[in-house]
């Protein structure tokens, strides 16, 4: 739960279209469409420890799917869609700093999340950057 709601929070602050992700119970990893690595990581952790300790929300709402189809940017994922058919869209939203399709298990505040660290950043094609995360 802890590391599936830091990896929303890393979506945030890398604002690259998601291609890939892993989530596991200390670590976790998203794949982004991002061509160069942005060169202030200090600064983006820092940023991503800050909405972490501001104790942001963590809550659910639900959209119809013709609603979802509407607000077609809240999806962050190139190749997984949200899952549409049964009427209804599952939103997680994150205080005031994300909103997006998500079926997955989260804390009730990022601050349960704890400090974290962006670990190594690998090529994994011409645009592609597959970026750990992990408790720092």
């Amino acid at each position: 739960m802890r590391m599936h709601t830091a990896l929303h929070l890393l979506s945030v602050v890398l604002p690259f279209p998601v291609t890939g992700g892993s989530v596991g119970e200390d670590k976790g990893r998203l794949d982004f469409d991002m061509p160069e690595v942005p060169n202030d990581l200090a600064a983006l952790e820092a940023r991503l420890n800050a909405m972490v300790e501001a104790d942001h929300a963590v809550s659910t709402e639900w959209i119809t799917d013709a609603e979802m189809e509407a607000k077609a940017d809240l999806i962050k994922t190139m190749k997984v869609k949200p899952p549409m058919g049964q009427g209804r869209v599952r939103l997680v939203r994150i205080g005031d700093v994300d909103l997006q399709p998500c079926g997955g298990t989260h804390v009730a505040g990022t601050a349960e999340i704890g400090p974290l660290a962006i670990g190594k950043i690998e090529k994994k094609g011409k645009e592609n950057r597959r970026v750990n995360l992990h408790f720092a």
